[in-house]
């Protein structure tokens, strides 16, 4: 009788250890291993994005790092402490909202928020 209760309590606790080990592989914020392939967010931005985003600040006159990592918090809503903090898919978002902005920056503003806005609306589209 004893042995069987201590089979059974055996099977319990390997089948609850077999189920932690599955669950540690299902969780979503675990630890990705070393042998996967780093995603498009960890690799670090091409330098013809780098050259471009640089194009871009001049186009803006901003020229000191602190104003730039200023504006690509606000753009992106990523603080950098150094430019090789910035990944591709950043880069291509920044790259993406500072062409926007450099194109507004060059229209004349006349003072009616309406017709300055940036983009159109649905009824412009018809």
């Amino acid at each position: 009788m004893l042995r069987r209760k201590r089979a059974a309590v055996c099977r319990r606790e390997k089948n609850v250890r077999k189920n932690e080990r599955m669950m540690s592989t299902l969780s979503l914020f675990d630890e990705p291993a070393d042998d996967q392939v780093p995603t498009m967010r960890e690799l670090p931005m091409y330098d013809s994005q780098r050259r471009e985003i640089r194009e871009l600040f001049a186009a803006l006159g901003l020229t000191t790092a602190p104003e730039q990592f200023a504006v690509v918090e606000e753009l992106i809503s990523v603080r950098l402490r150094a430019v090789t903090d910035l990944n591709r898919e950043d880069a291509r978002r920044l790259l993406s909202r500072l062409q926007s902005r450099v194109q507004t920056s060059r229209r004349a503003s006349t003072g009616d928020s309406w017709a300055d806005r940036d983009e159109d609306t649905w009824i412009d589209k018809l």
